[in-house]
């Protein structure tokens, strides 16, 4: 097995290409729960950390393509630049990785004021734990629950409230809260199924560190019943 340099993996990585019009863009991206991915790149580029690229040329990436299934599909001709970033709240080295960046970051509603506007669809029994706890943080994940799940659009949220809390609960409901930027990208985009259902995975074990980040009240903004 292949060993990462340094204390782990990088928080983000993956393929850019160059646009016709001078823009990078991105053909894959991995993050952190991918570290054989990541040492693979790390090793065939000498990436030792932080944000970086490196131009790996058509021969260089023929030479790493086959080494790990998620990139059968990518055409071995290409010329291609790796892209890393060592923690989310890096900032862009360059144009590859603020592509990069925007790809594991983007569609997010980012405030001027450094806050994060995200939403949490809930049922009953959660919404009674964050009333109990005066809106300022979600309840501990139960034993079975080892990822707390905000979501990046009302849209999405609804319709986990609608569509899920409603049938299990008999009453869904969508919660908006603001969380502080820098802490909120220290967790990448995940998709659940389509471009547009986006949320960030925070372990459980993280749960505390995130709601002592979370700025002013949770609020409830929806309310499905039976």
């Amino acid at each position: 097995m292949t060993v990462m340099p340094g204390s782990g993996p990088p928080a983000a990585f993956g393929f850019a290409r160059d646009g016709d019009d001078g823009t990078a863009v991105m053909l894959w991206v991995g993050t952190a729960d991918r570290p054989e991915a990541a040492a693979v790149l790390a090793a065939a580029c000498g990436y030792t950390g932080g944000p970086a690229s490196f131009r790996l040329g058509a021969a260089g990436f023929a030479a790493v393509r086959d080494r790990v299934a998620a990139w059968a599909w990518l055409p071995a001709d290409g010329d291609v630049t790796v892209v890393f970033a060592g923690d989310l709240t890096d900032e862009p080295a360059d144009r590859h990785v603020a592509a990069l960046l925007a790809a594991v970051r983007g569609g997010r509603a980012e405030h001027p004021d450094g806050t994060t506007t995200l939403w949490r669809p809930v049922g009953p029994a959660e919404l009674a734990l964050i009333r109990d706890g005066g809106w300022r943080a979600f309840p501990p994940r139960l034993p079975d629950q080892p990822i707390f799940y905000p979501v990046l659009s009302e849209d999405y949220a609804t319709a986990i409230a609608r569509d899920w809390n409603v049938p299990a609960g008999g009453a869904g409901y969508v919660t908006r809260f603001r969380v502080a930027t820098g802490h909120a990208r220290r967790y990448p985009n995940r998709e659940a199924g389509g471009a547009d259902r986006l949320e960030l995975w925070v372990p459980a074990a993280e749960l505390d560190a995130f709601n002592a980040h979370i700025t002013g009240p949770i609020e409830v903004v929806a309310e499905f019943t039976a």
